[in-house]
């Protein structure tokens, strides 16, 4: 069992087998700040401090039996000591939160986590309800200085769902453009429908392009830079020049809507194609912004 999830199930038999979900929400992210180095990232979420990542394996354990999936809760069912398997160092804070934080009521839950992380309550329905006029200024002064419009690249390598979301939200990305030829991946989060519903779900257009991808079978036998090379020079000779309208509609978005970001996998832009897909788009006549790599 990943060890991420074993804290998970391990707060969740601290609270006695059942908790309600955006209580957990709320809990596990102030388990993970008081760790230091947080198994989960969150994203600001409708309700507050949200983890894709976490609620996907919550599902995932329960395709196992371990936990009960119900409307408002979880329930563990593997019934073992899941807390008698975390680390020393771990057990302690669990132990701590929950004598600090364990009997608090809902309201008084989220209202505690939206004081100590304002950014988790940017995109809060419950926070015009539970914090004064002060405490939502100060939510809305954590989210970064605007910065420059233009042209955004990222990459998900290394990077779990909220992370990268958290990237974009804290750059202020409006729209994210999938650059893949197939948006499928392995990893939680990254294949196509999973990702426009993350992306939706906090305030970001997301479109595919496939059209300016590279196609898998040419990406076969990348050993060395100097591959990479030859496979983006071909790129930039044979695909560019015939996906222009692609390239115009992705400008169009910039001009639209300010800050847009074209994704793939590779975290180094210049191990991309998106390193001369972006290259390519802000040479275009009339593009105005800069180009910004994440």
């Amino acid at each position: 069992m990943y060890y991420r999830r074993r804290l998970l199930l391990a707060l969740l038999h601290a609270l006695g087998g059942r908790a309600e979900k955006m209580r957990l929400h709320k809990l596990l992210l102030l388990f993970m700040a008081k760790r230091g180095e947080a198994a989960y990232h969150f994203v600001p979420y409708k309700f507050g401090a949200f983890s894709f990542q976490a609620n996907a394996d919550l599902v995932a354990c329960t395709t196992r039996g371990w936990v009960a999936n119900h409307e408002k809760e979880w329930e563990l069912l593997a019934k073992e000591d899941h807390e008698a398997a975390l680390k020393p160092a771990d057990r302690a804070i669990l132990h701590a939160l929950l004598e600090s934080h364990g009997k608090l009521g809902r309201d008084a839950l989220v209202r505690d986590t939206y004081q100590r992380f304002p950014y988790s309550a940017l995109r809060s329905e419950m926070a015009p309800r539970l914090l004064n006029k002060q405490e939502l200024k100060t939510v809305q002064e954590s989210l970064p200085a605007a910065g420059p419009e233009g042209l955004y690249t990222i990459g998900y390598e290394g990077l779990d769902l909220d992370a990268f979301l958290n990237k974009l939200i804290r750059a202020r990305v409006s729209v994210l453009c999938d650059v893949r030829r197939n948006a499928y991946s392995m990893k939680y989060g990254f294949s196509k429908k999973q990702l426009q519903n993350a992306c939706e779900g906090v305030g970001i257009r997301y479109e595919h392009l496939p059209e300016v991808g590279i196609a898998s079978d040419e990406r076969q036998e990348l050993e060395t830079q100097a591959d990479r090379n030859a496979l983006f020079a071909r790129y930039a000779k044979r695909t560019l020049p015939e996906t222009v309208p692609v390239q115009e509609h992705i400008a169009e978005l910039v001009a639209k809507h300010h800050r847009v970001a074209i994704m793939c996998f590779e975290h180094e832009v210049g191990s991309c194609h998106r390193n001369a897909l972006s290259k390519s788009i802000v040479a275009l006549p009339g593009f105005q912004g800069e180009l910004i790599h994440l």
